[in-house]
């Protein structure tokens, strides 16, 4: 059985927030691969598996983890062989916010 979690266990040094483990099963067809998105943005963490028939959304409150020193970390607690195809990331741009000129 595949599993999606975030853990929150070590996401902060901060008192009084959220530090648990959410997730749930992820329906993997025989002969799928397993893929999971990630998105963070800030504080907001969001995991897709199987393009979205799992999803969690967490928001951690790093305490130590600013700017340059954010980390995301994936590992895997599977007892059978599992190998990680690729991994890819991208930097986004803040968004764009301001007056818009609007067609008339």
């Amino acid at each position: 059985k595949n599993w999606l979690c975030t853990d929150l266990s070590r996401s902060s040094k901060a008192r009084g927030v959220d530090k648990q483990v959410y997730g749930g099963p992820v329906p993997v067809v025989e002969g799928e691969d397993y893929t999971m998105r990630l998105l963070v943005d800030h504080s907001i963490v969001e995991a897709f598996g199987q393009g979205g028939r799992t999803c969690v959304t967490s928001r951690v409150y790093p305490t130590t983890a600013i700017d340059g020193a954010a980390r995301v970390f994936l590992f895997n607690n599977a007892t059978d062989l599992s190998v990680t195809a690729s991994v890819k990331m991208w930097k986004l741009d803040s968004a764009k916010i301001g007056p818009f000129k609007i067609d008339s």
